[in-house]
């Protein structure tokens, strides 16, 4: 339940805080963002047992990885945000991991492919109340120039949660089937929301901003609907987003129907090759971006288009090649080059709104690019594979995959466009 007392009694002076302190902080909601993530994810791993158990089509596989959880996650996100721009941070953090990672633990316990949806709803339901209050406690501890390096190490748990995922998921469900790999990936949530609640407080709201207002949600969507790059960035990582969902769950199928891996193979190569590389583009990328964005904030679009847009022929070559050593190879720089992008957008939409707003802007970027990632990318992978599965069989799925290389090279170009809006902006919102 959230806390609705009042703040200032919970909330922290940030100019004191220790630096130690911020960065346990943040590592704590970076692991917790980590296991958001892996409870997404071991569902792709699992996608082949559950579509043969349940006797499923690829179009209903890919309603469950996407749509199946980011329903409820879209249109619960901006009111729980809301609820974030006023209320303990900290509280509606560790109740939501709470919730989603037992749902996670019930998907193990599906007798039909209805109950495994209701829980799949279950745990969008509570991962949409954890992201956007944790950005938000996070600008609230580092200023605009520490953000993408902080928000890019924060980012690091998509891809950690995308390698324990693959890895998990891949080994116990070879040795102990579907069930137990949910079981094992939703158990340590409970108890790790009990160490956030325990050992961090509520940072000190608007600490990084000379003033601090709340205001009505009217003006606040009226201001952020007035920043142009906030607009443009929001629809270019939709598109990133599609290339990010579609192939973090048709990887697996992939691996499985055209290089016949098992899966603890599947979750080895796709742990380590998209996993681990992703890691490595969101951590370099924050810390570049952090870097050259001092001299000039266009380059906090310009770099992460740049390589959004050598991702695309990068990962059309990993489709087509017939090559596995090059399709491991180009697997893995295009998982480094999308996941550059993760830490600096993640520090636009902080950057780009003011203090009182930024759960709220988070939570439009986030929930919107969600929906349409999470929920049209695996969607549309999976009618596009059962489509063509008469005429090319196996191989459909090579081939709908090529659709993440056109939108992640749409989304570059939106970036630059972006970019020509990005310091008046930030001077708005100062």
């Amino acid at each position: 339940m959230v806390d609705v007392a009042p703040q200032a009694a919970a909330q922290v002076q940030v100019a004191a805080t220790p630096a130690a302190r911020r960065y346990y902080v943040l590592g704590l909601l970076t692991i917790i963002y980590a296991l958001n993530f892996l409870d997404r994810t071991i569902f792709n791993v699992l996608i082949e047992p559950i579509k043969k158990e349940f006797a499923l089509s690829d179009t209903t596989m890919g309603l469950l990885a996407g749509f199946g959880s980011v329903l409820f996650y879209s249109l619960l996100g901006i009111p729980i945000a809301r609820m974030a721009d006023r209320l303990n941070r900290r509280n509606i953090v560790a109740a939501a991991f709470a919730f989603w990672s037992a749902m996670t633990y019930l998907c193990g316990m599906a007798s039909s492919v209805a109950t495994l949806a209701l829980a799949r709803v279950g745990v969008g339901i509570g991962e949409s109340a954890g992201t956007p209050a944790s950005q938000s406690m996070i600008a609230d501890l580092f200023d605009k120039n520490e953000r993408p390096r902080a928000l890019g190490i924060y980012a690091i748990g998509t891809y950690l949660g995308v390698f324990l995922g693959y890895f998990i998921g891949g080994y116990v469900n070879q040795h102990y089937g579907w069930r137990m790999a949910f079981f094992t990936a939703g158990l340590p949530g409970i108890a790790l929301a009990a160490v956030l609640w325990l050992t961090i407080s509520e940072p000190r709201r608007g600490a990084m901003a000379e003033t601090f207002k709340a205001e009505p949600i009217g003006p606040t969507l009226g201001f952020l609907i007035a920043q142009p790059s906030f607009l443009i960035v929001l629809v270019g990582f939709c598109l990133t987003t599609y290339t990010n969902y579609a192939t973090a769950v048709w990887i697996p199928p992939f691996l499985a129907r055209i290089h016949h891996l098992t899966s603890a193979e599947i979750g080895t190569y796709a742990g380590t090759f998209k996993g681990l590389a992703g890691m490595a583009g969101t951590l370099i990328g924050g810390l570049v971006v952090a870097q050259i964005g001092r001299r000039d904030d266009r380059w906090k679009l310009w770099a992460p288009a740049i390589m959004s847009g050598l991702a695309g022929p990068v990962f059309a070559l990993c489709m087509l090649t017939q090559s596995f050593t090059l399709m491991v190879a180009m697997l893995a720089l295009t998982s480094f080059m999308v996941g550059f992008h993760l830490g600096p957008i993640f520090a636009i939409a902080q950057t780009v709104a003011k203090p009182s707003m930024r759960a709220l802007a988070s939570a439009i970027v986030l929930l919107t690019a969600t929906c349409f990632g999470q929920g049209v990318g695996p969607l549309a992978v999976g009618m596009i594979n059962d489509a063509l599965k008469g005429a090319y069989g196996t191989d459909a799925v090579r081939y709908s995959l090529l659709s993440a290389a056109v939108t992640t090279t749409l989304g570059a170009l939106l970036f630059v466009w972006a970019a020509r809006w990005i310091r008046s902006d930030i001077v708005r919102a100062s």
